[in-house]
């Protein structure tokens, strides 16, 4: 465990070996939450919205190229399928 000391405005100064573990560089963002007495830092990434945006719509157009000839009611149950899945086949939806 590492000793980090606090400075004005509550800065602090995260060891190198961390940074580099995590590839965090000068303006990357953190997401901190306080878990009782702990902070806990993660590593996050933000894309602006247009970029967003455009992966988005990327993607949309790959799954409508997937799903030519497939119809509305199919790919709602496979939807509905993969939900249940994922929630552990409870039947929840």
């Amino acid at each position: 465990m590492r000793l980090v000391k606090v400075i004005r405005h509550g800065q602090i100064t995260l060891p190198a070996e961390f940074r580099k573990a995590l590839n965090l560089k000068e303006g990357s963002y953190l997401q901190a939450e306080l878990e009782g007495d702990r902070i806990i830092l993660k590593p996050v990434l933000l894309i602006e919205k247009r970029q967003a945006i455009q992966k988005l719509l990327g993607l949309l157009d790959e799954v409508q190229s997937r799903t030519e000839g497939v119809s509305e009611e199919e790919v709602e149950r496979d939807v509905m399928e993969a939900i249940q899945e994922i929630r552990g086949g409870k039947g929840n939806g």
